[in-house]
């Protein structure tokens, strides 16, 4: 059961893998996109949940403005309200995941070497799971 939903988003709590699954159920206007991400932020705190699932292949035709804001304007609330390194598995339609690489706007996963959060990009649901299970891990490991 959701503990989010909207017509166009399900959040969900997986709490023994602790990890918060964000699925967009449709395309999105600018403002729902901001609104659901914001719900994905407020869901994370209350879940003290900082390794996320964001299923985006229902989203018809992800805009590079879409990217930016995600980058520019929400990810730097993330690590104020959650106060550690926060990790982006990015469940993608292939097509969607070779225009977002081909797309010189939105950055390499380089970008994200010095900031409070990891993102991947993947097509396949088992690999992302695993990355964010790798992920939680590392941070038991290194502490």
């Amino acid at each position: 059961m959701p503990v989010f939903a909207t017509p166009y988003l399900e959040i969900y709590h997986d709490a023994p893998r602790q990890i918060l699954t964000a699925k967009w159920l449709r395309g999105v206007m600018p403002f729902e996109l901001h609104r659901g991400y914001h719900a994905l932020l407020d869901q994370a705190v209350a879940h003290d949940c900082r390794f996320w699932l964001l299923d985006i292949r229902r989203r018809a035709g992800i805009d590079s403005a879409d990217v930016l804001w995600t980058l520019n304007e929400f990810l730097p609330l993330v690590q104020p309200r959650l106060k550690r390194t926060t990790y982006l598995a990015f469940l993608m339609a292939p097509h969607h995941l070779a225009g977002d690489l081909a797309d010189g706007r939105v950055p390499d996963a380089t970008y994200y070497d010095k900031r409070p959060y990891r993102n991947e990009r993947f097509t396949d649901k088992e690999p992302a799971l695993e990355w964010l299970q790798h992920c939680q891990q590392l941070e038991t490991v290194t502490g």
